[in-house]
């Protein structure tokens, strides 16, 4: 796994979009790479940010393979945060132009599974705008 400082791009997704409030010291320490854990639930792509938040990055095909699949990461995903004591895990789903009641039913199954839990957030973006890739800038 490549453990490098956070090139702007990625920090300023990571604080942007994804809202973070992180200290700019665990930029730092960016760990991103797949483990056993994610590659098995079919992370597209994985990032520590200093030992203290975990994210994943999937690209499902449709909506329906993000439904079935929700559950898979969220249940690796909080494997991993919970195993490395994260603060918290975000979780980025890359769907392409999704219809308004396919992400209302996505954000449903999700409030669901990650009830009582407060360190658990999703994040439903364009592609285009997710590092998906961890050679890419950003």
């Amino acid at each position: 796994m490549t453990t490098r400082t956070a090139p702007p791009e990625l920090t300023a997704f990571i604080r942007r979009t994804l809202g973070c409030g992180c200290p700019p010291e665990v930029f730092e320490h960016i760990a991103d790479g797949p483990t056993h854990v994610s590659r098995a639930a079919g992370v597209r792509r994985r990032i520590d940010v200093g030992g203290r938040l975990l994210i994943y990055l999937v690209e499902p095909s449709d909506a329906a393979q993000a439904l079935s699949s929700l559950h898979g990461w969220i249940a690796a995903g909080k494997t991993e945060r919970d195993a490395a004591a994260m603060n918290r895990l975000r979780l980025v789903v890359a769907l392409n132009a999704p219809d308004p009641e396919e992400v209302e039913r996505l954000e449903g199954a999700f409030a669901e599974a990650a009830r009582g839990d407060e360190r658990l957030h999703l994040h439903i973006l364009d592609p285009g705008a997710c590092p998906m890739d961890p050679d890419a800038p950003g």
